[in-house]
C-alpha cells in the first residue's frame, strides 16, 4: 500500500472525517452516465448458481451462542417479525459503528463481529460486509431468516450490502440496510424487497427510506440513495449457504480479491 493511501486510511479512522468524506463523494462519477443495467451474474460474468434456502438461512451453533452472549430475546422483544427486526437493527446501529473504508480483518460469523465492535469508539467500525452478516446471524439466532445480499454495480467496482428479512406476518422477503440502520417502502408505505428497490430506480423513481441513522447522524442521505444504493443494484447475490467454510472462500477478479456470493437470492 502507498504511504499516502496508508495516511488517507488512517485518516478516515476518524468519525469526523469519515462523515466529511462520504459527505464530498461524487455522486455523478459514482453512478456514471449510464442507466442502471441489470445483470445478475457472478463478477467473472457467469450465470448465478442456485442456493437452497434452508442452507442461506439454517442454524448452527455459532447463533445459539450469540443469542446467548447478547441477551438477543430481550433485544428482539415479544412482537411481530418486524418489530423484532427494528428492534435488533436498532440495536446494532446503536452499538456498532459503520465505516465502508474498514478492512480490520474479522472472523466471518455475527459473535466474532460484534466481539471485536460492539459498544467500541469508531476506529472499531465495520463495514457493510460485517454488519450485514452480523444482522442476519442475529435475526437466524431469534428464529428470522435472513441472509446477505452483495449489491454490486454493472462494472463490479461499486460494492455495498443488505439484508433480506422474511416478514412471516406480511409472507414476504423485505429489504433492510443494517450499515445505515434503514428500511424500505413504496409510496403507500408497503416494504419493499432488493429487487423491488431496484424496479424503482430503473423507473426514474425512489424507495421512501425509514430509519436512516449514518452513525448517529442523519446527514449525507442523498449520497446514500446514488452511491451505496442505486449505483450498486445492477447485480444482486448472496452466499450458497450460511455454513463457515463457505463464509471463507475467496475469488479474485481484475486482482481483487471478493468473498464468494454467486447465488440468485433464494425465496
Amino acid at each position: 500500500m502507498k504511504i499516502s493511501t496508508l495516511i488517507s486510511c488512517l485518516k478516515l479512522r476518524k468519525l469526523s472525517n469519515y462523515l466529511s468524506h462520504v459527505r464530498n463523494m461524487d455522486c455523478e462519477k459514482v453512478l456514471g452516465n449510464e442507466p442502471l443495467i441489470i445483470s445478475d451474474k457472478q463478477s467473472d460474468g457467469k450465470e448465478l448458481k442456485k442456493a437452497r434456502l434452508s442452507d442461506v438461512v439454517s442454524q448452527a451453533d455459532i447463533h445459539r451462542q450469540l443469542f446467548e452472549k447478547y441477551s438477543l430475546g430481550e433485544v428482539a422483544g415479544d412482537g411481530t417479525d418486524f418489530e423484532k427486526t427494528v428492534a435488533i437493527l436498532k440495536w446494532l446501529t446503536e452499538n456498532t459503528r459503520y465505516s465502508g473504508v474498514s478492512m480490520k480483518y474479522r472472523p466471518d460469523n455475527g459473535l466474532g463481529i460484534l466481539d471485536s465492535s460492539f459498544r467500541k469508539p469508531f476506529k472499531y467500525s465495520i463495514n457493510c460486509r460485517d454488519k450485514a452478516i452480523a444482522f442476519a446471524d442475529c435475526l437466524i439466532a431469534v428464529g428470522i431468516k435472513a441472509y446477505p445480499v452483495c449489491m454490486l454495480g454493472s462494472k463490479f467496482v461499486n460494492c455495498h450490502f443488505n439484508c433480506h428479512v422474511y416478514l412471516r406476518e406480511l409472507d414476504k422477503w423485505c429489504n433492510f440496510d443494517p450499515s445505515f440502520g434503514c428500511w424500505f417502502t413504496d409510496e403507500n408505505g408497503d416494504l419493499l424487497d432488493a429487487f423491488e428497490i431496484r424496479r424503482l430506480f430503473t423507473e426514474n423513481s425512489e424507495p421512501v427510506i425509514h430509519g436512516y441513522d449514518f452513525n448517529g447522524t442523519t446527514e449525507s442521505i442523498d449520497v446514500y440513495k446514488i452511491c451505496f444504493l442505486k449505483s450498486c443494484m445492477s447485480n444482486l447475490s448472496t452466499w450458497e449457504n450460511n455454513f463457515i467454510e463457505t463464509r471463507q472462500k475467496r475469488k479474485t477478479y481484475s486482482g481483487r480479491n471478493f468473498k464468494v456470493f454467486d447465488c440468485e437470492l433464494p425465496h
